[in-house]
């Protein structure tokens, strides 16, 4: 089959919407699941400063890396993550946590912040770092660490 110029024209001007159509959805895509991102850093950082492990204890994936400044270190499930973690806040009591940093617009968002806690009557700040990852349509932790 030949095609005439005018023929080819429309096959190029159709294509070219096609890509542009497909390029959108991917954008918005991508935008809803970096608000959804952003959604999961908030109940963390919520939870954090409140020390209720609950607030965010549902985005604890099946297995979660955790490096803790108390010397804890490694992988844990979704359970002992929530166990390690509460009893982590009950020593270092949380006067404030803030997220300084958040990047979501990636395959893998990202988060930091300043933890301000209280131990034993001694004050103390920690540097925080958040991972997340996408499984099974939902944002979930695969990291935290606690300096």
């Amino acid at each position: 089959m030949k095609l005439n110029n005018k023929n080819r024209i429309i096959l190029l001007i159709s294509s070219l919407l096609l890509i542009l159509n497909f390029n959108s959805v991917v954008i918005k895509a991508q935008g809803s699941s970096g608000k959804e991102a952003l959604k999961v850093f908030l109940r963390i950082e919520e939870g954090m400063a409140g020390a209720t492990v609950d607030k965010f204890s549902k985005y604890f994936g099946n297995r979660n890396y955790l490096s803790l400044s108390n010397g804890v270190s490694g992988y844990y499930s979704s359970n002992q993550s929530y166990y390690v973690i509460k009893d982590f806040l009950s020593i270092y009591q949380p006067i404030s946590f803030k997220l300084t940093n958040t990047v979501t617009e990636t395959a893998t968002p990202f988060a930091s912040g300043i933890l301000k806690y209280n131990s034993k009557g001694v004050r103390g700040t920690s540097v925080v770092f958040i991972s997340l990852h996408f499984i099974d349509g939902v944002w979930k932790i695969s990291q935290i660490t606690i300096n």
